[in-house]
């Protein structure tokens, strides 16, 4: 049987650190963990004692007596237990992944077919969207070009700073609530849960690539309630910057984009987000921490802007405004860790307008080196004497270079791309590739028929298509 700081949901989007807070934990404090109706533990030491036994009784005579209330007291317990677990299981069912039928208002998604349709809590859905005959390359995104602004008194903001109140009531109809799903067989579920910018009156918003990546379905709400489904423009991995597009049926409140090269150190700023998956709309005020602070993320070294206003997951995608209501940067991290505080981070606006004008004009990010082959992902297989997650090619295109049918990736140029797992194993792939440019000619040693075979390879610029492998 479990104990309490044995359950870990793993779900950032409720909210929930289900992790052991240290001796002395109050687990009716629903951050710590499920509830456990009906069960009481005493917390000795760190060991965990069941109630007091009714055989501690010194008369002798009573013993008897004692041990048949005692074995009622058992079958209590257990009963209890039982319906705890029941209610346990119940809980984690029914709040881990609740299914679209399921969101009422505080989540997107009430509907799932058909337009126009009331939510229950207030505000219209929408779930129709079609970019087919958008021109989103003609599209034109104003940004401040900092004239003034270097040295200014008030930083970034220039002349056209106020105050934390003006400010927020100028741009929080700009930022969104955003969340994305995922089906099986039985349900769609939410998959996560973020924040977004609106940048255009089209219902172009930028958000992150980690909020919307590799999901099936993004739905986007505004302050008001309404709730649109939204399309996905495209994506930028390594710059953690998304766009995807609403088919708004009303006027939109944009943000204008600012300078963040204009930034100062110690300008005050506001955060603008969707933290916890549940509080869309929250405002919280810092300062510029560093105007440029190298960060890893996941990985990738990204040059960030630092904030000790409040960050938390469901920010991801948000805004970080100066005090003249201009996004001066795209939230996306934190640092979350015993002892720290204040340390959030967002990517300037000067770096994210980059990926911003690449995915409007063309769909994607250009330089990226690819594969020319058509990959669906890993395959468990016995390979060289052990079982490992291989990159399999059940298929190639047409000009796919050497590879056939059938293949598995093994190295590239030398360097082993299998794994005991196989996100793992394709991260491998992906990095391989990408120490490389458009052009380069590389060695892929793969696996053909239980034997080894070397086969030369361009690299092509990555362009996405509907048959594509995400090794941009």
């Amino acid at each position: 049987m479990n104990r309490p700081e044995d359950f870990n949901q793993n779900n950032e989007n409720q909210g929930y650190d289900a992790g052991n807070q240290g001796t002395g934990n109050n687990y009716s404090d629903p951050s710590c963990g499920p509830q456990w109706y009906g069960v009481s533990y005493q917390n000795q030491n760190g060991e965990y004692m069941p109630p007091m036994s009714f055989y501690e009784f010194e008369d002798s005579r009573k013993r008897k007596k004692s041990a048949k209330i005692a074995l009622i007291a058992v079958c209590a317990i257990l009963l209890a237990l039982i319906a705890a677990i029941g209610v346990g299981v119940w809980y984690l069912a029914s709040h881990q992944n609740p299914s679209i039928a399921d969101f009422d208002i505080n989540t997107p998604g009430t509907s799932t077919s058909g337009d126009g349709i009331t939510s229950p809590g207030g505000g219209t859905t929408y779930n129709t969207v079609d970019d087919s005959n958008y021109n989103y390359s003609g599209v034109v995104i104003p940004k401040n070009d900092g004239t003034g602004l270097l040295g200014h008194q008030n930083g970034s903001a220039g002349d056209a700073a106020g105050t934390t109140i003006s400010t927020a009531a100028k741009v929080k109809d700009a930022v969104v609530e955003i969340l994305t799903t995922q089906s099986n067989r039985y349900q769609t579920i939410t998959a996560g849960v973020g924040s977004g910018v609106i940048i255009h009156a089209d219902g172009i918003i930028v958000t992150n690539h980690h909020v919307i990546d590799g999901l099936e379905t993004i739905y986007v709400r505004l302050t008001n309630g309404n709730t649109y489904k939204a399309t996905l423009r495209g994506s930028d991995e390594e710059g953690d910057i998304a766009i995807i597009k609403i088919d708004p049926q009303e006027p939109l409140t944009v943000a204008p984009l600012g300078n963040s090269n204009a930034l100062a150190l110690g300008e005050p700023v506001i955060a603008i987000g969707n933290p916890l998956g549940e509080l869309g709309g929250t405002v919280t005020s810092g300062i510029i921490s560093a105007t440029q602070r190298a960060v890893q993320v996941e990985g990738i070294t990204m040059t960030l802007i630092q904030t000790n206003a409040a960050i938390n997951s469901g920010n991801s995608g948000g805004g970080l405004f100066n005090m003249a209501g201009e996004l001066i940067g795209v939230v996306n991290a934190k640092i979350s860790a015993e002892g720290v505080e204040g340390l959030g981070f967002a990517i300037p606006i000067d770096t994210a307008f980059v990926s911003i004008n690449h995915l409007l004009t063309l769909g994607y990010i250009p330089g990226m080196p690819a594969i020319n082959a058509s990959v669906t992902g890993c395959k468990y297989s016995w390979q060289e004497g052990f079982f490992s997650y291989y990159v399999y090619m059940p298929w190639v295109v047409e000009d796919s270079g050497e590879f056939k049918q059938g293949d598995y990736i093994y190295s590239v140029d030398g360097t082993t791309v299998y794994a005991n797992d196989a996100s793992t194993a394709l991260e491998l792939l992906k990095t391989a590739i990408r120490a490389h440019e458009v052009g380069d000619q590389i060695t892929v040693q793969v696996i053909r028929d239980g034997q080894k075979l070397n086969v030369q390879i361009t690299l092509v610029e990555y362009v996405p298509t509907e048959a594509s492998v995400a090794f941009e």
